[in-house]
C-alpha cells in the first residue's frame, strides 16, 4: 500500500499539469495595432484652380480605418485634405505662384485611435511662363499696327485700349489680337469703317474700365467676346446701323456702370441672357428692329434710371418682369407698337416718371409700387384709357403733367393724391369728361397750382370741389 499511493499522487499531479498547459495554449494571442504612412512628394505645375487634386497621402491600420489632418503647412492655408481618404486638394491658388512660393510643404498626421505616424508633404512648382504685360495706353489707328503689336504677344495690358479710324481706314481683321486677355481699363472701338467682326478678342476675359463700341457702319455681329464675364464699367453699345447680334455677351454676368444700346438693326437682346447686374442706367434706345428684350430677363440688379425710347417694333417690356429694383427715373416713350408697361411691376421710381408718345399703349398697370415723386409727365399717349396703374402715386414734389391723350376720360388713378407741390397741369386730352378722382384731393390735399384747358370737360378746382366733378 506504500508503494501504490505515492505512485497515485505522482499520476494526479501529472494529469492536472496537463490539463493546466492545454488550457493555457489555447488562448489567443494579443495583436499589436499599428498605422502605416509615406511622405507625399509631387511637382505640379504653378497656378492651378482652386479645388484642384494634388494626390493622395497614403495611410492604413491592420485594425480598421485611419484618419488624416494637417499638422502644419507653409504657406499656411495653401492646400487641404479630405479626413477619410488623405486626397489633398488646393485651398488657396493664390499661394501656389512659382515667385513667391517655389515650394509648398506640410506634415500630415495620419492616426488610429491614440496611434499615429507622420507624413510630410513636399510640393515643388513648375515655373510657367506668365503674361506678357504691355504698361500703360494701346492706341492702335491701322491694320499694320494692329498686326504689329499681335506679333509682340502681349496678353494683359495695364492702361486702355483703343482701335479707332485714323487716316487710313483700313481696319478689317482684329485675329493678331487673339493673345489678349485683359486691359486693366477701358477698350474703345470707334469709326472702324470696314470692320465687320469681333474676331480676335475672343480670349478677353477682364475689362477693367468701360467697353466702348459705337459708329462702326459695317459691324455684323458680336459674337466673338464669349470669353468676357465682366465689365468694370459701363457698355455703350451705339450708332452700329448694320450690327444684326450681340450673342458675344453670352457669358457676361455683370457691368459696373451704364448699358447703352442704341441704333442696332438686332431683333432681340438674347446676347445678355446671363446678364445679372447693372451699376448704372440701362438705356435702350432707336433699335428699330427690336421686338423683345426677353434676354435681361436674368435681371437682378440696376442702378439709377432706366430708359427705353424709339424702339420701333418693341412689343412688351416682359423682358424687366424679374427685376426688382428702385430707380430715381423710368423713361418709356416713342414705342408705338407698346400696349402696356406690366413688365414694370417690380419697380419703384422716386423722382422722374415720363410716359410719352407711345401711340398703342392703353394702360400703364405695371407702376402699382410708385408712391411719390418729383415730376409726372404723361403725354401724347393717344389710345391711353386711364391712368390706373399709379393708384398708389400719392405725393409729388414737382409738378404732374398730363397733356395730350386723346383717349382719356377720366383721372380715377389720381385718387389716391395728398400733395402736389407745384403744377397740376390737364391739358388737350380730347375725351377727358371725368375728374372725379380728383375730389378729396382738391378737397382735403395740398396744392400748388392748377392749370386746365381744352379738355372735353374743364372744371375749376372748386367745380371739383362741390361736386361738379364730371359731364
Amino acid at each position: 500500500m506504500n508503494r501504490i499511493l505515492p505512485f497515485r499522487l505522482i499520476a494526479l499531479f501529472i494529469f492536472f499539469s496537463f490539463l493546466s498547459c492545454s488550457k493555457d495554449s489555447d488562448d489567443p494571442t494579443e495583436t499589436e495595432v499599428t498605422v502605416t504612412t509615406a511622405d507625399f512628394s509631387k511637382a505640379m505645375d504653378e497656378n492651378p484652380a482652386s479645388g484642384q487634386v494634388i494626390g493622395i497621402v497614403s495611410g492604413s491600420s491592420n485594425e480598421g480605418t485611419v484618419s488624416f489632418s494637417i499638422i502644419e503647412q507653409s504657406p499656411a492655408g495653401a492646400f487641404s485634405i479630405d479626413a477619410t481618404t488623405g486626397e489633398l486638394k488646393v485651398a488657396d491658388e493664390m499661394l501656389f505662384n512659382f515667385e513667391t512660393n517655389p515650394t509648398i510643404t506640410g506634415t500630415v498626421k495620419v492616426g488610429k485611435d491614440l496611434l499615429f505616424e507622420i507624413a510630410d508633404v513636399t510640393i515643388a512648382l513648375n515655373d510657367l511662363e506668365e503674361d506678357s504685360v504691355f504698361q500703360g495706353d494701346v492706341w492702335l489707328h491701322t491694320q499694320n499696327e494692329i498686326n504689329e503689336f499681335g506679333n509682340t504677344g502681349y496678353t494683359h495690358i495695364t492702361g486702355s485700349l483703343t482701335i479707332a479710324n485714323n487716316q487710313y481706314d483700313d481696319m478689317v481683321d482684329l485675329t493678331p489680337l487673339l493673345n489678349l486677355e485683359r486691359i486693366d481699363d477701358y477698350v474703345s472701338i470707334y469709326d472702324c469703317t470696314q470692320l465687320t467682326t469681333f474676331n480676335g478678342l475672343r480670349n478677353i476675359s477682364f475689362i477693367g474700365g468701360g467697353f466702348g463700341i459705337n459708329s462702326n457702319p459695317s459691324l455684323i455681329n458680336i459674337d466673338d467676346l464669349q470669353g468676357l464675364t465682366s465689365i468694370g464699367g459701363g457698355l455703350y453699345i451705339n450708332d452700329n446701323f448694320d450690327l444684326r447680334n450681340i450673342d458675344g455677351f453670352k457669358s457676361l454676368e455683370s457691368i459696373g456702370d451704364i448699358l447703352s444700346i442704341g441704333g442696332g438693326v438686332f431683333t432681340n437682346l438674347d446676347g445678355f441672357e446671363s446678364l445679372k447686374s447693372i451699376g448704372g442706367p440701362l438705356s435702350i434706345f432707336f433699335n428699330l428692329n427690336l421686338n423683345n428684350i426677353d434676354g435681361l430677363s436674368k435681371l437682378e440688379n440696376i442702378g439709377s434710371r432706366i430708359s427705353i425710347s424709339n424702339n420701333n417694333s418693341l412689343t412688351n417690356l416682359d423682358g424687366l418682369s424679374n427685376l426688382t429694383a428702385t430707380v430715381s427715373e423710368l423713361e418709356i416713350s416713342f414705342i408705338p407698337l407698346l400696349e402696356n408697361v406690366s413688365g414694370l411691376q417690380n419697380i419703384d421710381v422716386t423722382e422722374k416718371l415720363t410716359i410719352s408718345s407711345n401711340s398703342h399703349l392703353k394702360n400703364i398697370d405695371g407702376l402699382s409700387r410708385i408712391s411719390s415723386l418729383l415730376n409726372v409727365n404723361i403725354t401724347r399717349n393717344t389710345s391711353l384709357l386711364n391712368l390706373d396703374g399709379i393708384a398708389n402715386l400719392n405725393d409729388v414734389s414737382n409738378d404732374i403733367k398730363i397733356n395730350d391723350n386723346e383717349s382719356l376720360s377720366n383721372l380715377n388713378g389720381l385718387n389716391g393724391l395728398i400733395r402736389v407741390n407745384g403744377l397740376l397741369q390737364l391739358t388737350n386730352n380730347l375725351l377727358l369728361r371725368d375728374f372725379c378722382g380728383l375730389s378729396n384731393f382738391m378737397t382735403n390735399g395740398t396744392l400748388g397750382s392748377y392749370e386746365i384747358s381744352t379738355n372735353l370737360y374743364n372744371p375749376t378746382k372748386q367745380d371739383i370741389i362741390d361736386g361738379n366733378c364730371s359731364i
